[in-house]
């Protein structure tokens, strides 16, 4: 298992197909060999003119074939096989393309607004989870805590750090500064209101936490839950798996954090994500190291826990598939090996499609990196061959392409420009068809990273697993935003785009709360309370700002004593020396008058 920096790549080596003589005593030997008079289910070695014409064999001399040993990551331990390896027999042919239906969305009835989409997946279980746990956190704190978060206000909270992502400022202070302050954040709640809560949100129990080995227990729960609704939504065909970086610099993570020197955001929290073409993220598996499978809501075979942790990762995301016998897997040359498509073929039935790097395809007789990368070799050029329905392909274009493939074969081969500096202009060059539809299949989590990446919700914390949280907020909104465009695509209508859906989402969530009738210095951050002048009639704050539960109405004693704006009256006043901070009015407040609690609860 990896924990800090991993190399971007293994070292390049000369994958050329090798012939080598056995000795006449193959039994005083230690290499492991299979004979191909020794075995009957092995056929003869069918190689090309120029390839078998470099062995070394013969006659009258037996020719065996080694028996290549799977690669390991680095740094991954990888548990040694009891089994003996199946030795590869590669012939120069294409395999069938597997016929896949084309996903068809169902026409719904009517397009839904977008508060329906987001609450779909953003359920209101999950809304009163997260309160009760918030002021469960607030208690375990501090016991004498007054803090009580309700769903209303917690809803009116998550439309405005969503609206922060639309409207980003220097510092969340800013929406409430007079001289930047944004009325869509400031007149809905108070700052000091919306640090508290900020500060107290939570997702499990503390006390729960003690002898568990998920390190990302603090968020299981929020992702277990997202990820079931998530599992509901209907899957295309053709399935991507890649890795995600939730962006994180913090130390307080520990080796939770990774890096990952070719991602844009190269240090954070690694995500195995597995999605649809058009971005729709299903399943995640979040990693942590050795307890990685063992907190995932899916179980690994004792089979399966003896394999490449790379190959794990592919598994226990195709795990989760509805009709894996009709999909195609498409992932890059972190996961593509021989042993990861043969197993996924003979347990799942289903096909895979990816890169691969060059010691994980078995040393088929294909022409070398080092021979294709020589400028006499033209861009296009193409060297493949197969064995029993497995595909590596080799092809040149900016750069040696190695691809595996049981799903899809070399024709037909289509036509791509690309730009040739000698002639200044683009040209076309020959694409194989299984590269062509790697390329158009495989960009699903990179989309929905990006749809992720144009409106992040601001959420800079000590606790690292608030940006797990902002995450999966994010996520919740693009996963809703691309389920909505199914259906429009479905009813043949335009689609919003995804800024003006998050608005509309944002605009219903703050809709549980009452506007602010006037700027307030409460709205604006201040906590000062200004001594009224003489003579000035003082302002008496409306009905709905003193019954404002949001709002800190605490008592604040000062020097001088002020008139009371409950029980005073002409001819007849009483005067105190506590004032309400927010409401910035003089209250009784003594053992005969308790004004400061009547003022607040009636008009």
């Amino acid at each position: 298992m990896f924990y800090g920096r991993r190399n971007a790549a293994l070292e390049h080596e000369d994958n050329s197909q090798r012939s080598w003589i056995a000795p006449d005593d193959v039994a005083g030997s230690d290499m492991d060999v299979a004979s191909l008079e020794d075995d009957s289910d092995l056929e003869e070695l069918s190689l090309d003119e120029d390839t078998s014409s470099t062995s070394r064999s013969e006659p009258g001399r037996k020719v065996c074939v080694a028996v290549p040993q799977q690669m390991p990551e680095d740094g991954d331990a990888v548990q040694p096989s009891t089994k003996r390896p199946r030795v590869q027999q590669w012939k120069k042919e294409d395999i069938t393309n597997q016929p896949r239906q084309e996903y068809v969305h169902p026409r719904p009835d009517f397009l839904r607004p977008a508060s329906e989409y987001f609450t779909q997946f953003f359920t209101p279980d999950l809304r009163s989870h997260i309160v009760s746990q918030s002021n469960l956190y607030s208690k375990q704190r501090d016991v004498v805590s007054n803090f009580n978060l309700s769903e209303s206000e917690f809803m009116v909270f998550l439309g405005l750090i969503m609206y922060m992502g639309l409207v980003p400022l220097p510092s969340i202070v800013d929406y409430w500064s007079a001289k930047m302050r944004v009325p869509q954040v400031a007149e809905y709640m108070s700052r000091n209101r919306f640090k508290a809560i900020r500060s107290n949100l939570h997702f499990s129990d503390n006390d729960q936490a003690a002898g568990s080995q998920d390190r990302f227990l603090k968020v299981r729960s929020l992702f277990t839950k997202v990820t079931k609704e998530f599992l509901n939504v209907a899957e295309t065909p053709m399935q991507s798996i890649d890795e995600v970086m939730v962006a994180y610099k913090g130390t307080m993570a520990g080796n939770l954090r990774q890096y990952v020197a070719k991602k844009p955001d190269k240090w954070g929290f690694t995500l195995f994500c597995r999605s649809s073409v058009d971005g729709f993220i299903h399943d995640i598996l979040m990693y942590q190291g050795a307890t990685t499978f063992q907190s995932h809501h899916t179980s690994l075979s004792e089979e399966e826990e003896k394999l490449p942790v790379t190959d794990k990762f592919v598994i226990a995301l195709v795990k989760t598939l509805k009709d894996p016998e009709n999909s195609t897997v498409y992932a890059n040359s972190y996961f593509t090996s021989i042993a990861l498509v043969e197993y996924l073929r003979s347990q799942y039935s289903c096909c895979y499609v990816g890169t691969a790097r060059d010691n994980r395809v078995g040393y088929p007789p294909l022409q070398s990196v080092k021979d294709m990368t020589e400028n006499s070799v033209p861009r296009g050029t193409l060297d493949y061959v197969s064995s029993d329905g497995i595909l590596v392909a080799r092809w040149k274009d900016n750069s040696i392409v190695t691809i595996l493939s049981t799903g899809v074969g070399v024709e037909p081969v289509c036509e791509v420009e690309r730009y040739d500096k000698e002639a200044k202009k683009k040209v076309p060059v020959q694409c194989p068809n299984v590269i062509n539809k790697y390329n158009s299949r495989m960009g699903g989590i990179d989309k929905s990273d990006m749809f992720v990446h144009l409106y992040k919700t601001p959420f800079k914390a000590k606790r690292y697993y608030m940006r797990l949280f902002a995450y999966m907020l994010d996520l919740i909104i693009c996963n809703a935003w691309i389920l909505y465009k199914r259906d429009c695509l479905a009813l043949q209508c335009k689609p919003m785009p995804l800024k003006e859906f998050r608005f509309e989402i944002c605009f219903w969530l703050v809709s549980f709360k009452t506007l602010i009738s006037k700027v307030t210095n409460a709205s604006l951050g201040t906590r000062d309370v200004p001594k009224p002048k003489r003579g000035q009639r003082a302002i008496v704050p409306s009905i709905e700002s003193r019954q404002d539960a949001t709002s800190l109405h605490m008592p604040k004693h000062v020097g001088e004593r002020q008139t009371c704006k409950f029980c005073s009256r002409k001819g007849h006043i009483r005067r105190s020396r506590w004032v309400c901070e927010d409401c910035k009015v003089a209250l009784c407040l003594n053992d005969v008058r308790n004004c400061f609690s009547l003022f607040h609860k009636v008009g």
